[in-house]
Order: structure tokens, then C-alpha cells, then sequence
């Protein structure tokens, strides 16, 4: 029995003699140089026989455009060498992209195409000479039933398969794309090509292969009462006739080709290319009278593939290594080359005159140019063509092309990492080979995808008394929404964090569960602590992007009382959210930005992405359907006192901490210091650019995140000064890690004392001491005490103080009647979220001094429970 084997080839007879032992037909030859000449295809002449085949990617912009990781590998596949760059697939309309950054061709779009053409034009100039000119197709398509413009499926299906749609879960009622739908979709294809000539290219490829939307079509025999199905094949052909035609007629500028399936594998009446018995030999009469239209249309070539990537993928690219979930192929990779080899040469046997175009090269590794020269040479294709090696190996031909021997650690391993990649949402590339670049993303998506989740979230141990709930400060049910997603029960997941924590998603991103739920987690006592943050992060983003977040929740009867809360951030909008679902009217007073607070202000888009802040605050905020919210700013212009005076029946203040302390005796020169949350407002917000030497003062988080966001901002040199050791720092240590992994130095046991100014005020350094560490203070962290006689001066171009935040001073003016400690936070009764003010209840930072965003959240909810206990003196009644 011929069982699967990887590559294991040292020499080429050691391949020869595996392919003698298989009875495969893969031919194999030591003279390669037929690979340098060069084809005349009619419309433009390739500079040689090897071809980059099209990869579908997945780092396109939103708006369809190429971003820079698209554009560099068309610069390295160009600078490589091939002949001929067959551009990956693109999108005609946008609910056509198999993924939301496939990349989609319109008007708004061609400026950056025509780049990439150019820039592709450019890199093959400069590495093969002024001469060299790869022609440069570009693949237009519809994804049909592998549409997923979002994150979401949504299939597009021109039949009902018993392959298929099971895998899809599409129930036999699942509306078929309709006629008048297809007949629209044609001028789609035909404005594409209109582009793709504007925008440089020199052909275009109607895609029809891997069972998207035109190669299901072609193989719609079961599709009835239909201009474009059945048993005829001019009718399952029709859409895609119809388009060369009207591309033909309307752009005559621009070549008109295709990669299209000759054998699907997968039977009749489901398949093309199939033995009309059911079985699963070929039978090419369809697609040789396919191609027999191409060549009478005057294509310049054909691209002759094979299989369903994402049924049988091994059929189509023979591998070593599948994705997670699918089946080891249960055939020898020399067998899948051999049945591409053969369908390839049929074709090309049937129009000799015809170049086409072969694939299924890559499994070969080094000996890729042997087997692909050999079978040039005996007439059974013209191009050989390398999709999996030129993302490994994009210089591969230029090596052959020059007579070099291929790299074998260069070549692909067949590890179908590249396909993974883009099913786990990364971007489309060579993980090991171009590792700097792909590793990263790759091990992303490894840690959001759907297996990895459900594994992680089988390391919870299910404890009876769970000591992770109560370090949480919203006493989330951790074992609870775990256990849910292990179920695969995931709305249930978000729904029960969701009862503790309104703000699930941002809480994910920003929490320090390594202090809090992660640090007892008795798993860690066997392997590693259970990722709850990441476990929380995953369902609660999930929950976003279905809708979940933003749906109606129950609320109770209207109370008729009236609750003003103010201040948008954390704190604030989980009172408000909770007060309005116990059937209060709130009204959420917010400044004219927004809500968000001071975590839309100052935490750095890397640790918490904006869209996904901004998308929370709204939906949940929406949720309740009883929030109104209103432009306010406290101070001079509108006091508690007038608040009370609208007739509010209770306040609820979280309105943050929005100022920055400042270095205590010392002063300031005309410029070059910045508090921290104005420095990480400009950075974020306005992009401030800075140079030169930065020093951050503090030990918090917050320093942490202006050390980093110096970094990001231009700075050549970043310095955290801390006046205590690491053992005392109160930053975060996966933070306090990650700044020195991102270069942060960090100057411990030091003392700011003053700053240092040149003749016009502006800041050249800042005069420091030296400390060691005391007896303990009033919480338990060792006092510094200065070392005298170490003064010393550290140069800077910019310092920036990040050693704790107070009340803006207006605001306090604002609040009479409220009590306020010696640091300028407001006082609570013991136990109690009242302020010394009837009726006015605080939470959040301006009440704890600056905590976590889970914990202004835990406190925003407290209060607002209080303030209902105090409205409304009956039981809690449980919502939902």
C-alpha cells in the first residue's frame, strides 16, 4: 500500500528512484536551460518559461487597495526573475472578496494598483536588467460560496452541493444566486479589466478555478430552469463565455486569459472535469472545449489547474504538513504531481500551439526546474509556474534563469503554513522563509483561532471554589464562560461575563490578569496559568462583531427617576448602562468628543485598538436603548448645583483624572517637558513626532505607556527614571517586560531633583541623585532615600512626567459640598460609593486615584447599584 511520505530527497536520483518505485510519471531532467528561454505568446513575449502562480492574499486595505505588504511581494516576485507575475485574485465587487482585505479593483482603487505594476516593472529592472520585462496578468474574481467580505461567511452558491454544503452548514433552502444577479455581475468583470488595463496590466485572468463562483458554475449540471446551468454545457459556460466576450469587445487593449479547473475531483454531477459514471476519473471534454474557446478568442495562453483548495487541497498542492483539522492526503505527494503533470499535459497536448501554463511544481523543492524542464521538454506544458515557492523562494527563477542550483533551504517545505495563515485571518506569506515578516503574524492567528481557543480553554481545571473570581474586581464567573466556550456555546460565554463586566472587550485588552484572576489560578501550579484575558478578549471581540453587544437588553419598568451621570469613561458608562437597565432615566453627561474618557485619550492604539474601544462604549451604551446622552463639561459653566437644579434624583460623578502631576519644587523650562497624559494625547490623537534623547519620570503604567509611545513617536532614546527598584515599580510586569523588550531602558533607584535649561529656556537635561532603599512607608514599599554626592545630570531633549494624575482644579471648583483627600480624590463613605454630598455617589478614578479600567468598571456598577438601592428601596431583581 503507497502510503503519504514527506519530501526526503537529498540527490536527484534518490527522486527518481522513489517516482520508479510509485509508478508515478513524473518525468525528471539535468539540463534545465529550456526554463531561460524565452516564449513570443502573441500579445507580449516572456523573458522566460517560469511563472509566478496567482496565491490568494489577505493583506489588502478595507477599501480593496494593495497595502505595503501587497506591494513588497510583487517587488520581490518581480525582482525574482519569472516571466510572467499571475497577480493573486481580485475582487470584482466587494461582496465578492474571500476575505475582508482580499484585494478589490474599482475606481477608487486603480491609483495603487497602477503602483504596484510599476513598482513590480522597477524591481525586475534593477535585479535582470533594463531588458527584462515580466508581463503581468491580473486574476479578477468572485469568491461565490467562499465570499466573506467580513468577518463572517457569506456564501454566494450557484447550486446545492452534497460535498459542499454541509461543510458550509447551508441548509437545502440556501437561495441560489440568481440569473438577473449573474447578468449584472458580467459588467462587473468587464469595468474590472476597463481598470486593470488602466492601471497597467497586461492581462486579465477570469478566474475559473478552486470552486469559487464561475468554476461552480461550470460545474452546475444540477442547476435548473437556468440561462447559466444544467445539463448543457453552453448554458453552465454562459457566464464565463459572456465575459471574455464583453471584455473583448469593451476594453480590446488588454489580453483576456484564464486559470481555470480541468479536473475538480469530486464527483459527478458536483464536479468538472469528471467521468460522467460517478467515479473520479477525468473525463476533459468539458474543459478542452473550454479552452478551445480561449484560443478562439485569441488568449494569449491558458492556466491549467486543479482541485478545491479547501476541500481537497492536497489535489492541487501536494504537501507535507495539512492544516489544523484536515486529514493527513492519503496519497504519496509524488502522485498528486503526477495526476497535475498528466490533466496539464492532456491540455497542452490537445493545442500544441498554445502556451499553458502548469503547476503543482512546489512540493519538488529544489528539483522544482528538473521536473519542470523535463516536461517542457517532452511537449506536456510551456510555463512552469510556482505559487508556494516563490512566497518561500521568490528569487528561484532568477537563479535558475542564471544556472544556479535551487537553495534547498531556501525552497518551501510544504508545510501549508501559507494557507493556515490565511485561515486563522493573518496575511498571506512564507512563514519560515520569510519569518521577520510572517512568524509573527502567524503565531496571531494561531492564538485567535477556533481550535486554539477551545484547547486553551480546556486547561481550566472547573474549580469548585475558584480562586480567580475573586481577584477579578467585577467577581466575573471565570469557570462559568470558559466552560461555555469549551461547549462551543459562545453567546453564553459573553453573556456571562457580560453580567459582571458591560465592558467585557475593553477590559480583554487592557487588564492586568497576570495580577489579578491569572495570579491564583491553580492551573498555574501544573503548567501555566488559564489565558482568562485572552479567553475574555476572544468572546467579548466575537460578540462585537456579530452584534451581540449592541442588542437590546431587558430592563425593568420605569421607575421615573432620574439619574445624571457624569463623565463617558469606564466607570461612567457602566453605571449609566446598569442604572438604566433597573428603569431609571439617566442621562450620561460626556464632553463634546465622546465617550471613552481618559482611556480614549491616553492608552496607546497598541494596547487598546480604537475601532474596537469606540465600537464597545457605543453598542453597549446603545444596548439598554434608555441612555440619553448630553455635551457637558464640568466646571465654571455648569456645577454639581446646577445638575441637582434640573431635578436629578442622584449623580453619579466619574468624570477621571485629567491632569498631570507634576515633578514636586522643581521648574519647568519654556519648553521640553510634557505631562504625561497631554504627551500621550498629542502622540495618540495628533500624531506628535519627537527626537533626541526622552526621559519618562514614574514607575506606573502610565510611564510605561509614554516610554513606548516615545518609541513609536521618533525618539532615538528612551530612559524610564524610577526612584524606587523593580520589586516596588507599580507598573504592570508583562508591561514593564514588554517596554524592555521594545528598548526602554530603564534608570531604577534614581532621584529627579530639578531640570536643566539652556540660556533660552529650552531643556537640555535633568539633574538626578542617586537613592537607595529605606525602611517601608505607609504601604509597605521601601522609602528611596537619597545618596548624597551623586548628583549628576542625564542630557534630554524631552522629558516627560508621568508621576500621577489629580482633578483639574476647575472641576473641583465645581463640586460643592464634596469632600476631597489631601491627594485630590474624592472621599467615599467606608464601604459605600457615597460622597459626603446627599444623593451624589463617585466612582472610578477620581475615586480610587488611578486603577484599572476593570476595576472603574467594578466601581461604576457598585454605585450604580447603590444609587437604585436608594431610589428604590426594594430587593435587587435579577435582569435577564
Amino acid at each position: 500500500m503507497i502510503v503519504h511520505q514527506p519530501f526526503h530527497y537529498h540527490s536527484l536520483d534518490e527522486l527518481r528512484d522513489d517516482i520508479a518505485r510509485l509508478g508515478a510519471q513524473v518525468p525528471v531532467s539535468d539540463d534545465v536551460s529550456v526554463l531561460a528561454q524565452p516564449l513570443d505568446c502573441g500579445r507580449f513575449v516572456l523573458p522566460n518559461r517560469l511563472v509566478v502562480l496567482p496565491m490568494e492574499g489577505c493583506d489588502g486595505l478595507a477599501d480593496g487597495s494593495p497595502d505595503e505588504l501587497t506591494l513588497r511581494r510583487y517587488r520581490r516576485f518581480a525582482a525574482g526573475g519569472s516571466g510572467l507575475l499571475w497577480v493573486e485574485a481580485c475582487a470584482v465587487v466587494e461582496e465578492g472578496r474571500a476575505n475582508p482585505r482580499q484585494i478589490w479593483l474599482h475606481k477608487g482603487t486603480v491609483g495603487t494598483f497602477r503602483t504596484m505594476v510599476e513598482q513590480a516593472h522597477a524591481a525586475a529592472r534593477e535585479t535582470m536588467g533594463a531588458n527584462h520585462r515580466p508581463a503581468m496578468v491580473l486574476q479578477l474574481t468572485h469568491s461565490g460560496r467562499y465570499s466573506r467580505p467580513g468577518r463572517a461567511p457569506k456564501p454566494i452558491i450557484a447550486h446545492h452541493s452534497k460535498f459542499l454544503d454541509p461543510i458550509h452548514k447551508l441548509p437545502a433552502d440556501y437561495p441560489l444566486i440568481t440569473d438577473d444577479e449573474l447578468e449584472r455581475l458580467e459588467d462587473c468583470y468587464v469595468e474590472a479589466a476597463r481598470l486593470a488595463l488602466e492601471a497597467g496590466f497586461d492581462a486579465v485572468d477570469v478566474k475559473a478555478c478552486h470552486r469559487y463562483l464561475i468554476s461552480e458554475l461550470h460545474a452546475s449540471h444540477t442547476r435548473e430552469n437556468s440561462r447559466y446551468g444544467g445539463p448543457e454545457w453552453e448554458n453552465r459556460t454562459r457566464f464565463f463565455r459572456n465575459i471574455v466576450g464583453k471584455i473583448r469587445a469593451a476594453v480590446p487593449g488588454i489580453a483576456v486569459t484564464s486559470r481555470m479547473n480541468a479536473y475538480d475531483s469530486m464527483a459527478h454531477p458536483y464536479g468538472w472535469g469528471m467521468a460522467k459514471d460517478g467515479s473520479m476519473q477525468p473525463d476533459l471534454r468539458d474543459p478542452i472545449r473550454l479552452v478551445q474557446f480561449l484560443k478562439d478568442s485569441g488568449a494569449p495562453l491558458v492556466n491549467i489547474t486543479i482541485g478545491n483548495p479547501y476541500f481537497n487541497p492536497y489535489v492541487n498542492r501536494p504537501f507535507d504538513l495539512p492544516i489544523v483539522g484536515m486529514p493527513v492526503p492519503p496519497e504519496h505527494p509524488l502522485e498528486g504531481v503526477s495526476r497535475f503533470l498528466h490533466i496539464v499535459r492532456h491540455v497542452q497536448e490537445q493545442f500544441p500551439s498554445l502556451p499553458v501554463v502548469g503547476g503543482g511544481y512546489s512540493w519538488l523543492r529544489q528539483y522544482l526546474p528538473n521536473v519542470g524542464a523535463a516536461a517542457i521538454q517532452q511537449g506536456w506544458v510551456s510555463l512552469v509556474g510556482g505559487g508556494r515557492m516563490s512566497f518561500a523562494y521568490p528569487e528561484f527563477a532568477r537563479e535558475v534563469v542564471q544556472g544556479h542550483k535551487l537553495d534547498p533551504e531556501k525552497g518551501c517545505v510544504a508545510c501549508s503554513a501559507c494557507t493556515q495563515i490565511m485561515r486563522d485571518g493573518g496575511r498571506s506569506g512564507c512563514v519560515p522563509r520569510d519569518a521577520a515578516v510572517y512568524e509573527p503574524i502567524y503565531k496571531a492567528g494561531r492564538a485567535e483561532a477556533l481550535d486554539t481557543i477551545q484547547e486553551m480553554a480546556k486547561t481550566c481545571r472547573q474549580c469548585s471554589d475558584p480562586t480567580c473570581v475573586p481577584k477579578c474586581p467585577a467577581h466575573v464567573n471565570v469557570p462559568g464562560f470558559i466552560q461555555a466556550i469549551v461547549d462551543g456555546r459562545f453567546r453564553d460565554a459573553y453573556e456571562t461575563i457580560r453580567a459582571n463586566n458591560v465592558l467585557a472587550t475593553i477590559c480583554g485588552y487592557v487588564c492586568p490578569s497576570e495580577t489579578l484572576c491569572e495570579s491564583t489560578c491553580i492551573n498555574e501550579h501544573y503548567a501555566d496559568s488559564v489565558p482568562i484575558r485572552h479567553l475574555q478578549r476572544w468572546v467579548s471581540r466575537k460578540a462585537i462583531e456579530e452584534g451581540w453587544a449592541r442588542e437590546t437588553r431587558p430592563v425593568l419598568p420605569d421607575t421615573g427617576k432620574r439619574v445624571a451621570v457624569v463623565g463617558a469613561g469606564p466607570a461612567g458608562v457602566a453605571g449609566a448602562v446598569t442604572l438604566a437597565s433597573y428603569g431609571h432615566r439617566v442621562t450620561l453627561l460626556e464632553r463634546a468628543d465622546g465617550a471613552g474618557g481618559m482611556a480614549k485619550d491616553t492608552i496607546p492604539s497598541e494596547r487598546m485598538p480604537d475601532p474596537i474601544l469606540q465600537r464597545e462604549l457605543e453598542d453597549v451604551l446603545a444596548s439598554t436603548g434608555a441612555v440619553e446622552r448630553r455635551s457637558y463639561s464640568l466646571g465654571p459653566a455648569g456645577t454639581l448645583d446646577d445638575i441637582l437644579d434640573e431635578g436629578f434624583d442622584a449623580v453619579l460623578l466619574a468624570p477621571g483624572l485629567s491632569r498631570s502631576l507634576v515633578l514636586p519644587g522643581a521648574e519647568r523650562p519654556r519648553d521640553g517637558v510634557w505631562g504625561a497624559l497631554e504627551f500621550l494625547r498629542q502622540v495618540k490623537h495628533e500624531n506628535l513626532r519627537v527626537r533626541g534623547n526622552v526621559v519618562v519620570l514614574g514607575g506606573g503604567n502610565t510611564a510605561i505607556d509614554a516610554a513606548l509611545s516615545a518609541k513609536l513617536a521618533g525618539a532615538s532614546d528612551v530612559a524610564i527614571l524610577y526612584r524606587r527598584s523593580f520589586a516596588e515599580m507599580p507598573a504592570w510586569p508583562n508591561e514593564r517586560d514588554e517596554a524592555m523588550a521594545g528598548g526602554v531602558n530603564f534608570l531604577i533607584l534614581t532621584q529627579p531633583v530639578r531640570y536643566v535649561a539652556d540660556a533660552d529656556g529650552s531643556l537640555t537635561g535633568i539633574e538626578v541623585v542617586r537613592t537607595k532603599l529605606g525602611e517601608p512607608d505607609a504601604n509597605g514599599r521601601r522609602r528611596p532615600e537619597n545618596m548624597m554626592g551623586s548628583e549628576h545630570v542625564i542630557a534630554a531633549d524631552l522629558v516627560v512626567e508621568a508621576i500621577g494624575q489629580g482633578l483639574d482644579e476647575n472641576l473641583k471648583a465645581a463640586l460643592p459640598g464634596v469632600e476631597f483627600s489631601r491627594q485630590g480624590t474624592i472621599v467615599t463613605k467606608a464601604g459605600s460609593s457615597a460622597t459626603s454630598r446627599a444623593r451624589v455617589y463617585a466612582a472610578g478614578d477620581v475615586v480610587n486615584g488611578g486603577a484599572t479600567v476593570v476595576q472603574a468598571v467594578a466601581e461604576g456598577t457598585r454605585a450604580a447599584q447603590e444609587i437604585h438601592g436608594l431610589l428604590v428601596p426594594e430587593p435587587l431583581v435579577t435582569i435577564g
